[in-house]
């Protein structure tokens, strides 16, 4: 499976959508609190400067879209 890193910040609705689906589906992820100097940094790698944001292996998401999300992480084209 392809890595999974969402990038959140506390009190975002649709971050904790995101979280809550992929813990739903027990998809391994990594947490990434965009309120650290850490985060900021790794969130502006993106290109993004919002969130949520979800990386997908080389792929990145901006916002939640629970499809599109499945498509990236499953490979298949839109």
């Amino acid at each position: 499976m392809k890595r999974i890193t969402l990038f959140t910040q506390k009190n975002c609705a649709h971050c904790k959508d995101a979280q809550q689906y992929m813990k739903t589906k027990s998809y391994p992820f990594r947490l990434v609190d965009v309120a650290t100097p850490q985060g900021r940094k790794e969130l502006s790698r993106t290109g993004a400067r919002s969130v949520p944001v979800i990386k997908i292996g080389d792929s990145v998401l901006m916002g939640w879209n629970m499809t599109k999300f499945e498509k990236l992480l499953h490979g298949k084209d839109e």
